[in-house]
């Protein structure tokens, strides 16, 4: 009897001790670092997410191994609490999370110690599903969100080299991350258009559109001579979305001795509805062929209808 009443009370203590409570106000008032990461691990939903958020504040560099681990959490408010106080972060958790990108194994030291009592599904962005013991790739696609949002430089290497990640979850984060990098990922991401892989060279053609930067237009304009369809019509849609600035390198790419890029080059600039190109795009209605014809007529009248009328008369030289 005596045995079974210590097991009880070595159970009950297991439960109070599984069943502590975290004031995070106080936590946060005494700038407790070691306290709100301690309450990460609670097992209530609101403690660690407050905690997580907390932690944004005034964590340092202790604290970015935590709130990675966080990322993994089953809940989306604590994980989403965490990625932000990662940016917030920022130069203490630029290392880690560019780890974690990197090297897949690098997840592993952000396990818990402690095995979990079984598996728990979990929802990503994108709306992927990991069980709750491969948590890591769930990391490394919040790692990849985390670091856009954070902006150093040194992520835009090992951003690119995951385009070629098999996780196509971190992929997208990827593409998306690198977008807002702007000028510095134009050049890394125009060497991608290379890539032996088409699927790399449309995501890498895509992304070079979402910098809206104009240096990005002459790579895609090169990518507009690609062997693959779906890519040639990647990097158009990429030359619409940067515009205007585009403009006068597509209204070149008209008379290209390439099919296709003058093709793409009419439709792009269709769709941008600059009045500078009505006249190089009749100028290919009249020499191209039927498909060139319809593309550039169809281009001249849309932009005419959108801008309310033909381009604009060239101003009378100055006489001296």
């Amino acid at each position: 009897m005596e045995a079974i009443r210590l097991e009880q009370e070595s159970s009950s203590t297991t439960a109070q001790q599984d069943e502590k409570r975290f004031n995070i106000d106080v936590l946060r008032a005494e700038e407790n670092v070691g306290g709100l990461i301690e309450a990460l691990g609670s097992s209530d939903d609101l403690t660690r997410q407050r905690a997580a958020l907390a932690l944004g504040d005034l964590g340092g560099t202790e604290a970015a191994g935590p709130l990675i681990r966080a990322l993994g959490d089953p809940l989306t408010a604590v994980r989403e609490a965490a990625a932000d106080s990662l940016v917030l972060l920022s130069d203490a958790a630029v290392g880690p999370l560019i780890e974690l990108v990197e090297h897949p194994e690098a997840a592993k030291k952000h396990e818990k110690s402690t095995a979990a009592e079984g598996p728990a599904t979990v929802t990503g962005p994108g709306g992927g599903t990991w069980e709750i013991e491969t948590g890591g790739d769930l990391r490394r696609v919040y790692a990849a969100a985390v670091l856009g949002e954070i902006g150093d430089p040194a992520a835009v290497g090992p951003l690119v080299r995951a385009l070629h990640d098999e996780n196509s979850d971190l992929r997208c984060q990827a593409a998306g991350a690198l977008a807002k990098f702007g000028r510095e990922a134009v050049e890394p991401l125009a060497r991608l258009l290379a890539d032996p892989d088409p699927e790399v060279r449309i995501v890498a053609a895509g992304v070079l559109g979402e910098t809206e930067e104009a240096s990005a237009t002459e790579p895609l304009i090169g990518a507009l001579r690609d062997g693959n369809p779906d890519v040639r019509g990647a990097a158009a849609g990429a030359l619409v979305r940067i515009g205007d600035t585009a403009v006068d390198q597509l209204i070149g790419a008209t008379e290209d001795a390439d099919r296709n890029v003058r093709l793409y080059a009419a439709g792009a600039l269709k769709y941008i509805g600059n009045p500078r190109a009505i006249d190089t795009l009749q100028k290919l209605a009249r020499n191209g062929d039927a498909e060139e014809r319809s593309v550039a007529e169809d281009a001249v009248e849309k932009i005419r209808m959108v801008r309310g009328g033909a381009a604009p008369e060239p101003s009378a030289p100055t006489s001296r």
